[in-house]
């Protein structure tokens, strides 16, 4: 159990980790192939774990198998760390596709032993709930991108415990493997992006990070004392729960405020519960080699489905909203955790082991498992809520009668290079002093971005204020921080068009050390190179929506080049360039080539003093734009 949950810490790491490395995978050919070849790989890497270990007839692991392929797994996670640039995107995906695998297979190896649903059950759980405290103690943002010493410690810890718990597993007796084995896709797929995700559930929510994140751990901690006391779990209990999985998975993104958080809490006690029960073996699988690789495989790709989903869905308008893929993964376990009646001891295919009975002892079972992982969890997520528990109340005036803004687009946060590292990006926003910060294209939990909440990263590291408007997935969004108080909030939605995903825009008011108040919007629009209808329609639906009186602030991507019919509408409705007065901004896209300036800056009752686009680092596929501006007169 400890074993498996572990590796689940591990796998859910290497999943956010995923959607950053497809994106930037130099293998040629779209990130959905990408996507799917190295899901498909798990399947691949299961068959040869299998057959280098003697398998190749029953095709059910032991444990031999079991530590054969942790180590491999550790071992491809500890050089992951120390690589950067192409090489670690190609062994990042390597060792993506060897925790999958040994997952499933040390799931379908425990699965398969008497109680053994149970206690896989009670493994997964455990490790999303170890995942969930680990994340909020590391600020969302996680060990496989971290470069420094918290990294190597944090990914040292995880496989040397992990091998350490495989080398002590003194079972070698295969057992067989659950047919119900592929449910563990959707469910790590849901642990992901919903009940292990706690930048998703605070985005959705609208409640601060430090609130949800204890939340979603205790929903952990009450979900392992459930499994641990099978006489709950009654033929009644096990139907309600299957039948729950996908209301509350769609409640969970179709919901917000308390409502959504109350979804989430019983999204996962129903899955913890559909996983004990679906785990359950009555029958044996076939017999095979190949069957267990393609058992393995269809994991892998239930698991890829919401980053492909999410990958396509950027730029093909998909007809498939997001809530639909949590349904169908919600529907997927109820198919395997409709059962009202489980065996005392399932069949096996040649095990050798005397079956644990249902009358043995669960109370040194029980304080074990409290012990070793509820504990930890619990401690992680204590760390992670106390340093962001007090933040200072800030000032209700700027420092002066000028304002320093960046403008940037964070492209989810992942810089050209294949690497998330918001420290490099508030090192960038922090040299360069700011009031007021516009950003872009921002992850809140997006497995695109490694399942990173930046704004509240970057809020807390910068001390500023933040304010956020969220794309239609509530995944990602639009935001502004301040030194100072931010007033008046507002969110303009955009109006549909030829994209599925709409990013709003967001105004506050930000006032001067002279009691100037200057309204500031920060906005992404839609880019359609073959037809300007969209941004157009997007561009007058926004500017209809700002308060036009007093000094103001408009900064994005606006696609507003010199002599487009945007720049135009612009023009005429009073807008100038802050970067430069001339209409000609500086180009700052791509970022390690820039030919377009679709970064923007422009003002209104103000004049630019100072203006300049870094070209260093790029921690973005966008440079920032930075100017200084003053009111007029």
């Amino acid at each position: 159990m400890s074993l498996v949950a572990v590796l689940t810490v591990l796998t859910l790491e290497m999943v956010r980790a995923g959607g950053p490395l497809v994106d930037s995978a130099p293998m040629g050919g779209s990130a959905g192939a990408t996507t799917v070849g190295a899901y498909l790989l798990a399947g691949v890497a299961a068959a040869v774990l299998l057959l280098a270990t003697g398998r190749r007839v029953t095709g059910s692991p032991d444990g031999r198998t079991v530590l054969a392929g942790t180590v491999a797994a550790a071992v491809a996670r500890l050089v992951a760390q120390g690589l950067d640039g192409e090489a670690r995107v190609v062994v990042g995906l390597v060792a993506l596709a060897l925790t999958v695998g040994v997952l499933t297979l040390t799931v379908a190896f425990v699965a398969g032993r008497a109680t053994g649903g149970r206690q896989a059950a009670l493994g997964l759980v455990l490790g999303s709930g170890l995942a969930t405290g680990l994340a909020l103690s590391l600020g969302t943002w996680d060990a496989f991108w971290r470069h420094g010493p918290v990294g190597w410690v944090v990914v040292s810890v995880l496989t040397v415990g992990a091998v350490a718990l495989a080398r002590v597993l003194r079972v070698d007796g295969s057992t067989g493997r659950p047919r119900r084995l592929w449910m563990l896709g959707p469910c790590l797929a849901l642990a992901t992006t919903v009940v292990a995700n706690p930048a998703f559930v605070a985005a959705q929510t609208g409640e601060p990070l430090r609130d949800v994140g204890p939340v979603l751990v205790v929903a952990h901690v009450v979900t392992v004392w459930l499994l641990l006391s099978p006489h709950l779990l009654t033929g009644t209990v096990r139907i309600a729960a299957a039948l729950a999985v996908p209301v509350a998975a769609l409640g969970a993104l179709v919901l917000t405020g308390g409502v959504e958080l109350v979804a989430v809490v019983v999204l996962q006690l129903a899955v913890g519960v559909a996983l004990a029960t679906g785990l359950t073996t009555h029958r044996v699988a076939p017999l095979g080699v190949p069957g267990t690789a393609l058992a393995v495989g269809v994991v892998g790709l239930g698991v890829a489905v919401p980053l492909l989903v999410a990958l396509a869905d950027l730029d093909v308008p998909l007809g498939l909203p997001d809530q639909v893929v949590a349904l169908a993964a919600g529907l997927a376990l109820t198919v395997a955790g409709l059962r009202r009646r489980v065996p005392a001891a399932p069949v096996t295919a040649g095990s050798t082991d005397l079956p644990m009975t249902p009358a043995e002892p669960a109370q040194p079972f029980r304080s074990n498992a409290i012990r070793m992982l509820v504990t930890p969890a619990v401690v992680l997520a204590v760390v992670g809520w106390w340093p962001s528990s007090a933040a200072a109340p800030a000032p209700a005036l700027a420092r002066g009668d000028s304002l320093v803004v960046v403008d940037w687009n964070l492209h989810h946060g992942v810089a050209p290079a294949a690497d998330v590292d918001p420290e490099l990006i508030a090192r960038t926003i922090e040299a360069h002093d700011p009031d007021v910060v516009t950003l872009q294209d921002v992850s809140r939990g997006s497995v695109l971005g490694g399942g990173l909440d930046l704004t509240t990263w970057l809020s807390h590291r910068l001390g500023m204020q933040v304010v956020v408007a969220p794309a239609d997935d509530r995944r990602r969004g639009t935001a502004i921080l301040a030194r100072s108080a931010l007033t008046d909030p507002v969110v303009t939605p955009r109006p549909t068009g030829a994209l599925p995903q709409r990013a709003s825009a967001v105004s506050a008011t930000v006032t001067l050390a002279s009691g100037t108040a200057v309204r500031v919007t920060s906005v992404q629009l839609q880019d359609r190179a073959d037809d300007d209808a969209p941004s157009l329609d997007e561009l007058h639906a926004l500017l209809a929506a700002l308060e036009a009186d007093g000094p103001a602030v408009l900064a994005g991507d606006v696609f507003a080049e010199t002599g487009s019919p945007e720049a135009d509408v612009l023009e005429g409705a009073g807008w100038t360039s802050a970067v430069d007065p001339s209409g000609a901004p500086a180009p700052t896209y791509p970022s390690d080539h820039p030919q377009s300036a679709v970064d923007v800056v422009l003002a209104q009752g103000l004049q630019a003093t100072h203006a300049d686009v870094p070209t260093t680092p790029r921690s973005s596929d966008h440079l920032p734009v930075v100017v200084t501006l003053r009111p007029i007169g």
